[in-house]
């Protein structure tokens, strides 16, 4: 009898380095080096892929095996194999009840097969030979450039710091893909099912958990959007018009979304709860973190309350009535609401991390066969990748910030910190990463210093007070039981910037270097103090409303198989729930309102009745006897506005007001573009004037305002973003022009008053009863008048026949 063959081949490890020469192996070693590195990117995908292979090449091996352990053992008279464990335990004791019998059958039946076993560990190894020895000098490398890239972006205004280039999540995804080998298995009993999170009445699972139905999706994205307006009344809040899409009904029945399973669409958004005023609040009931509520010491009042009702029901929110008073209230409210939504999807997620490791530990860990010592390697013909059935948990948007808070100043982002700090980790300070760091740059004071002998107004120093540096940006990021502040963009929740910091960040069209991905997938956008915003640069907030949920450029931060399907469809606009606070109406803040709030739940913004505004508005603050004129200017469209209202004060008010009569005439201008257009005008005609505007220098306005009190100059243009930022005192003002309504309503007494006897050049020689204010308006300035003279007065004067409207003091 012959030498026993076995089963078994030698590996044929490094072969393709055997058979080469040397100068073959010097050449290809050359070729390696010129190459360039791969990034890590690069390398997670070639990992993805040689996991994919190696599991349906691990699958075809089991089915091949268990042919052949069903026609071996059929010669035995045994009964057939099957696929399940405990079968495959009583085969393993059959096969050692055989012993050499077995044996020579498994060299018989693949002697008869003439093929030779390849192992797939062995054919990965061999075809990516390469690939490896790249992958160990990208790592040599990787870990240099990890250990440089430590610099903050989200401080100062640097240009450096616009460049955006995170690596966290790099390193999240690599975790995530080395968590196959790391993760220990978890009992599946403990993790609860796909169907439990579904049917739960969590306000967050519903908002997010389930695609638009397509009558909603046609109701939303038509222009205009069909919506049904009702009116509530709420405590805290008052009057509030609420608007919920008027969705129809396209299928009745659920489109078929697999072969078991039917598509379940998002429910519509419903009428907001009222809340008892002297009930206690249930917490868990408005499924709010446990983590938050232990930290919650002090109780709701009733518009904190008819806040967070709105809010944890995930539709838009305009607030039109903020104030000093009652800000603190309001930003306690939205950060608590914003932390516990970054707390349910980081756990969420977190969740189902565990969930997918525990099931693919289960998948590595299946005992094998004991007939696996007996086979020899066969080579299985290939075939199409078999269709599979695993676990799909979709909890991600295409990038991890979530929350985007914009406020005016650092001294804003201060104290939204400090409330997300405080519900977050309460007094314990060692739960907050870079906090000492973060007090020093954006705490340490006020900026400004204010007189105590020509005090300013209180709004303007409480508006003013503490750090007002305007260019910032901050990423926070979350995780069980840390706040980590100074975090990258990419590997941030939520992201506190002001409008200019982001402008810098995104960059403008034409620039080289851009990044906006960041944006890409906000589901909670938080407006505070909208006023402020707007007398900045409200163009630097609409460029930023321009470029969120913009399709990603990169890919190198989105984990696909985790995407909501309603992000890879492009319906993240329809799910982002925007809070909008302001101190008042504007034209521009409900454009904003009506362009980019696209919440398939609704919105709902504050009202005042009409009874309430007859008696409102900031001409009773008045003071000085002196007739106000207001003056209607015709137009017909609002993109003639603004030459109408050139034409009528060229034509009209300036031959008037360039008479000796009515010296010391001050002209203020809403708009920054109408006051060089009236500057320029100015200095065409070579009219005496001058000018104080947000531009000028300290020096040019003490000398601009030594001239016109002494009547050195005819004019003085003041803007009204100079009157915001300083607020000067304007001294000698015999006459007064607004060019149109101001924005901010408490300006108009406030420069009104300034024509008081204490505050005139007593030299002059001018009589206070010749004194004048004259405003001019169009159709399109009714949000200005009704904050000025009431709702029933604005009305009454743009429908009325007449154009000019004369009030006096005691007329108010």
């Amino acid at each position: 009898m012959g030498p026993r063959r076995t089963i078994f081949k030698k590996s044929r490890k490094n072969g393709k380095q055997q058979n080469m020469s040397k100068d073959m192996k010097k050449k290809f070693k050359k070729e390696q080096a010129s190459r360039p590195p791969p990034t890590r990117y690069q390398r997670n995908i070639k990992h993805i892929e040689r996991s994919q292979e190696a599991i349906q090449a691990q699958k075809r091996q089991i089915e091949a095996e268990r042919k052949y352990r069903q026609k071996a053992n059929g010669s035995f008279g045994m009964d057939t194999f099957t696929s399940s464990d405990s079968e495959e335990d009583e085969g393993e004791q059959a096969s050692r009840e055989n012993g050499t019998a077995f044996e020579d059958l498994a060299v018989e039946f693949n002697d008869q097969l003439g093929q030779a076993v390849v192992d797939s560990e062995v054919e990965s190894e061999e075809g990516d030979l390469d690939d490896e020895d790249m992958d160990e000098e990208g790592e040599e490398e990787d870990e240099e450039v990890g250990e440089e890239e430590t610099e903050d972006v989200s401080d100062d205004g640097e240009t450096s710091d616009c460049k955006i280039k995170e690596s966290d999540s790099e390193a999240n995804q690599a975790s995530e893909m080395e968590s196959e080998d790391e993760i220990e298995e978890e009992d599946p009993s403990d993790l609860s099912s796909e169907d439990d999170e579904l049917e739960t009445n969590d306000p967050y699972m519903q908002h997010t958990a389930f695609n638009l139905s397509p009558g909603m999706l046609e109701t939303i994205a038509a222009e205009p959007p069909r919506v049904e307006h009702s009116k509530m009344v709420f405590p805290g809040l008052g009057n509030v018009l609420v608007e919920l899409p008027k969705c129809t009904v396209a299928n009745k029945r659920p489109e078929p979304k697999g072969i078991l399973t039917k598509e379940r669409y998002a429910k519509p958004g419903t009428l907001p709860t009222v809340p008892e005023h002297n009930a206690s609040i249930d917490w868990r009931a408005l499924h709010v973190k446990d983590k938050i509520t232990r930290n919650i010491t002090e109780p709701l009042d009733a518009l904190q309350r008819d806040t967070f009702a709105i809010l944890n029901g995930y539709q838009d929110l305009h607030i039109t009535q903020r104030s000093f008073e009652n800000a603190g209230r309001l930003r306690y409210v939205y950060c608590l609401h914003a932390l516990n939504h970054v707390l349910k999807a980081v756990s969420k997620m977190q969740h189902h991390t565990i969930k997918l490791a525990a099931s693919r530990a289960d998948g590595r860990k299946k005992k094998k066969p004991a007939e696996d010592e007996f086979r020899r390697k066969i080579k299985v013909p290939k075939v199409g990748d078999e269709p599979t059935v695993g676990l799909e948990c979709r909890d991600q948007g295409f990038v991890r910030p979530k929350v985007l808070i914009v406020v005016p100043f650092r001294e804003s982002a201060f104290q939204c910190v400090s409330v997300l700090k405080h519900l977050f980790a309460g007094e314990n300070e060692k739960n907050v990463m870079n906090w000492k760091r973060f007090t020093e740059q954006y705490g340490g004071g006020s900026t400004l210093s204010f007189s105590h002998k020509n005090p300013k107004p209180a709004d303007y120093e409480q508006t003013f007070a503490g750090n007002i540096d305007d260019n910032f940006r901050l990423g926070i990021a979350f995780n069980r039981s840390t706040m980590k502040l100074y975090a990258k963009y990419y590997g941030s929740d939520v992201i506190i910037a002001s409008p200019l910091g982001l402008r810098l960040a995104i960059g403008a069209k034409g620039e080289k270097h851009r990044d906006y991905d960041f944006l890409a997938s906000i589901e909670l956008l938080i407006i505070d103090q909208a006023e402020v915003c707007y007398a900045q640069n409200w163009d630097h907030l609409l460029h930023v409303m321009e470029h969120l949920h913009q399709q990603p450029k990169s890919t190198e931060y989105t984990e696909f198989s985790r995407v909501r399907e309603w992000c890879l469809s492009g319906w993240s606009k329809f799910y982002r729930q925007s809070v909008l606070l302001s101190g008042f109406e504007l034209p521009d803040f409900r454009s904003l309102y009506n362009k980019h709030f696209h919440n398939y739940r609704g919105k709902v913004r504050t009202i005042v009745r009409r009874e309430q505004q007859q008696h409102t508005g900031t001409i009773r603050r008045v003071v000085v006897p002196v007739p106000q004129n207001f003056q209607r200017i015709e137009t017909s469209t609002l993109d003639g506005a603004g030459s109408a209202r050139f034409s009528h004060f060229v034509n009209v008010i300036l031959p008037q007001a360039r008479t000796v009569s009515m010296a010391r005439c001050m002209i203020y201008v809403p708009s920054y573009f109408d006051f060089v257009r009236l500057r320029n005008h100015f200095k065409k005609e070579d009219i005496s004037f001058t000018q104080i505007c947000e531009y000028t220098a300290d020096p040019k306005i003490s000398r601009a305002r030594d001239m016109f009190f002494h009547g050195g100059k005819h004019f003085l243009l003041y803007s009204e973003r100079a009157h915001f930022f300083r607020r000067h005192r304007i001294r000698g003002v015999r006459h007064l022009i607004f060019y149109g309504p101001p924005a901010f309503p408490h300006f108009y007494p406030e420069l009104v008053n300034l024509m008081m006897k204490e505050n005139q050049n007593p030299r002059d020689g001018v009589d206070d009863s010749s004194m004048t204010v004259t405003v001019l308006y169009t159709r399109y300035d009714t949000y200005q008048l009704t904050e000025m003279i009431g709702i029933e007065r604005a009305n009454a004067m743009i429908k009325a026949p007449r154009s000019v409207h004369r009030f006096s003091t005691d007329q108010k």
